[in-house]
């Protein structure tokens, strides 16, 4: 009976032991993977630094192939009118850099190149957000520097002037500027009595950051002062989906015609292509697309109707998100090195 005991206490010990091992090599291979992109960025951030400023641009990110040109063009916009920084490019989106790496596209969440900067001795760190609305994503940017300035665990960040610019739609100037430029481009088709429907993405209710949200129907209201014609929804705003875009313009009187479709997004990806478009299919859209649902609805929407454009395939919108940054860095930092040694 001893000899079972002592038998059975070390196949106990054994499996506790082969238990720690699997969990250590499983934190490990985490580990790994966390030095791996932060050994990768650090390589980046080595070989592309001039100066002591840097600005990095952050995108929600996207998997189509479209968007990696607007990608390009926008960095391009970006680095002729702040030729005295050196420029890096991040993504939000997990989803988005694990299904981009798979394609050999490799990009990278902020916070590796916060602490790569940081380590790298920049003195002055510029960050733009390159997303929309002031919602969920933005405040993923704000919280990753702030963890950054405060943690205590990366000195040489807390020892930088950070600026941060907000996304496209900060305030409500910024809704009349960007509703002016998409009138440009629709003008002649509203004036024909076309209509024309944007789609954002917007936020769930209980993840409405910073009332990102109010923006859509701010940049309707602008819209709507230059032509009746125009119309804002979203794929996520409840209150403010496809079906709610219709009621309103049938309501109004509208409810029949050519409609029109534009992303409100700053490229063309996965909603524009799946969600707005419905795929490539001429006759058959997706089943609750919105040129499904527009159809469905009583108006003409073929697949040409739809633009795949992104509101960053346009300069003069671009400009927009640039003229933020330079309102950044003409105020008062984010965060100073004296304010760390107050």
């Amino acid at each position: 009976m001893k000899k079972l005991l002592t038998i059975l206490s070390l196949c106990a010990l054994g499996l506790t032991l082969l238990t720690c091992v699997g969990c250590q090599e499983d934190d490990n291979l985490a580990l790994s993977n966390h030095d791996k992109k932060l050994q990768a960025v650090t390589k980046e951030v080595k070989a592309k630094k001039t100066t002591d400023k840097a600005l990095l641009l952050v995108s929600f990110g996207s998997t189509w192939d479209k968007p990696q040109q607007t990608f390009k063009k926008v960095q391009e916009a970006f680095k002729k009118k702040f030729p005295d920084r050196d420029l890096y490019f991040a993504f939000t989106s997990e989803i988005c850099m694990t299904r981009c790496a798979q394609k050999g596209w490799n990009y990278y969440a902020p916070k590796f190149y916060l602490e790569a900067l940081g380590v790298a001795g920049y003195k002055d760190i510029a960050v733009q957000s390159l997303h929309i609305v002031p919602g969920e994503e933005f405040l993923r940017i704000q919280n990753c520097i702030k963890d950054f300035r405060n943690d205590g665990e990366h000195p040489e960040f807390a020892k930088t002037t950070v600026y941060l610019a907000g996304p496209l739609l900060e305030g409500d100037d910024d809704c009349k500027t960007v509703a002016a430029e998409l009138h440009k481009i629709y003008g002649k088709a509203v004036a024909e009595n076309k209509l024309v429907s944007f789609m954002g993405h917007g936020n769930p209710e209980n993840m409405n950051y910073g009332r990102g949200n109010a923006r859509y129907h701010k940049i309707e209201e602008e819209l709507q002062k230059l032509s009746p014609n125009y119309f804002v929804a979203t794929v996520d705003m409840e209150g403010n989906l496809v079906d709610d875009l219709i009621a309103r313009a049938k309501k109004a009187g509208k409810t029949e015609g050519t409609m029109l479709l534009h992303p409100l997004m700053s490229i063309a990806g996965d909603h524009a292509n799946n969600d707005l478009k419905g795929g490539v299919d001429p006759q058959n859209p997706e089943e609750g697309s919105w040129r499904y649902e527009m159809n469905k609805a009583g108006y003409k929407c073929t697949l040409d109707d739809c633009t795949m454009n992104g509101l960053a395939d346009y300069p003069a919108i671009v400009n927009v998100w640039i003229s933020h940054m330079e309102k950044a860095l003409a105020g008062e930092p984010l965060y100073t090195p004296e304010e760390d040694e107050k």
